[in-house]
């Protein structure tokens, strides 16, 4: 089947799944999106984010049962796609977890090989950590990690949660965006050397807003793009800025878009995501669960999307959004593809690549809490709080190409050739008295959503 076609059937047989009712929590769902390996990572614990590089996934992890438990990052052979497993684990300081990960291919004249980022944040119950940090291994041999470089730590910053991305820029200088800043914002590092990490850069909020209702994260989120020459910065209270990083050692803000919602309606932000569709760069914000003490929390949860334009305001597009207790987490993009970790609803897929952004795939693992993701070319990696890792066949998609409706306009003046050419044949047939009779094409049927207890 072509990918329009696969895309219309995926729809179709999402929209049976939200027919049959709610799912059971002992179900595993997988609507154009099959399950080909897992791992429980062999050890009973908390699973947080995921990020992939090569054939290797890191996968941040904490001990359950403790109040200050250990803290470690599973290094994960996914050579074999259908047999993930581990082959080391990266021990992380006493007192402190791995909130958030990513992971790049470095090739300087410092250094070779594959690196990967852990934004450690010290545990609330644990009174021994000394503050965030983003420290810097080498996993060119995942059996054999070995610790390159710590940035600066920050003993003021708050424990909810960092983040940290890495990209190449077309000179080969390797660009680290991290958050653990004593006044919120974000600091660039050089990273070329990851043995020795330097701040080139930093950018803090300009404008600070006081007693605004957040969410449950409560921390700042910073995205790179992909060519590593600009960023998005999400706040807590949901304001998102576009940042220039042409020059990495001043980086300047080109806008702030305030949530568009009323006070305590979908406010928050928590994760970001940034994709170039077409002739334009969008930014997906994951809308956060708030804090208690806001009001008239939002009964639906989704994604902000905002159209990019360096040295102008974000402009609010049309949001996603489903009526769902969960609310959307971690995200990447690929072509017109977002993959959200959607907690308690799996994994979503949804296309921004049609004239009305949807859900095409979805995967609902037993008792969901998927909180990571991560893309290799040919599946998806995604880890779930309790159940471990996945790996799943990645749908076909656009890569940034026009979706259906630019596509169904480029086909019109071969459509219009087409209807020309029939109306030369039936129309003297018709005053004849004599219509063509047409054979009938086949209509496939939907795939059905599997439903594996």
């Amino acid at each position: 089947m072509n990918p329009l076609g696969r895309w219309r059937w995926a729809a179709a047989v999402l929209t049976m799944t939200t027919c049959l009712g709610p799912v059971s929590a002992a179900d595993v769902v997988e609507v154009n999106l099959e399950v080909v390996g897992r791992s429980d990572l062999e050890s009973a614990g908390l699973y947080g984010d995921v990020t992939v590089v090569g054939t290797t996934a890191v996968v941040a992890t904490e001990a359950a049962g403790s109040p200050c438990p250990t803290s470690s990052a599973k290094v994960v052979d996914i050579k074999d796609a259908g047999k993930p497993r581990v082959v080391s684990a990266i021990s992380l300081p006493p007192g402190t977890t791995a909130v958030d990960v990513d992971s790049v291919t470095v090739a300087t004249e410092s250094f070779t090989g594959d690196v990967v980022a852990l934004a450690l944040t010290p545990l609330p119950a644990c009174g021994d950590a000394t503050g965030a940090t983003v420290v810097f291994h080498d996993i060119t041999e995942p059996a054999h990690p070995r610790l390159l470089g710590e940035s600066a730590r920050c003993p003021d910053c708050r424990t909810e949660g960092q983040s940290v991305t890495l990209a190449t820029r077309a000179d080969g200088e390797v660009l680290a965006s991290r958050t653990n800043t004593p006044r919120p914002g974000v600091a660039i590092d050089d990273v070329s050397d990851p043995a020795r990490p330097t701040t080139v850069g930093q950018w803090t909020d300009p404008a600070p807003v006081a007693g605004a209702c957040t969410g449950t994260g409560g921390s700042v989120t910073a995205r790179l793009t992909d060519d590593g020459q600009g960023a998005a910065v999400v706040f807590p209270d949901g304001r998102v800025y576009d940042l220039d990083l042409t020059n990495s050692a001043a980086p300047s803000g080109s806008g702030e878009a305030a949530s568009p919602a009323e006070p305590g309606r979908g406010a928050a932000a928590t994760h970001v995501a940034i994709m170039p569709l077409g002739n334009r760069t969008v930014a997906i914000v994951s809308e956060d669960v708030l804090d208690d003490g806001c009001p008239d929390a939002p009964t639906a949860h989704g994604l902000r999307v905002l159209e990019l334009e360096r040295g102008l305001t974000p402009r609010e597009q049309t949001p996603v959004r489903f009526p769902s207790a969960s609310a959307p987490g971690r995200l990447v993009a690929s072509g017109s593809l977002a993959y959200v970790a959607w907690h308690g609803d799996g994994l979503r897929v949804i296309d921004f690549g049609e004239v009305r952004a949807r859900t095409v795939a979805q995967f609902i693992p037993s008792q969901p809490d998927v909180v990571g993701v991560a893309l290799l070319p040919q599946h998806v990696v995604v880890t779930d709080l309790t159940t471990g890792l996945y790996v799943l066949e990645r749908p076909e998609e656009a890569g940034g190409r026009a979706g259906f409706w630019s596509q169904f306009l480029s086909l019109l003046p071969y459509l219009a050739f087409a209807g020309v050419a029939t109306a030369a044949f039936v129309v003297p047939r018709l005053a004849m008295g004599r219509a063509p009779v047409g054979a009938g094409s086949p209509v496939p049927s939907p795939e059905r959503a599997r439903r594996r207890a």
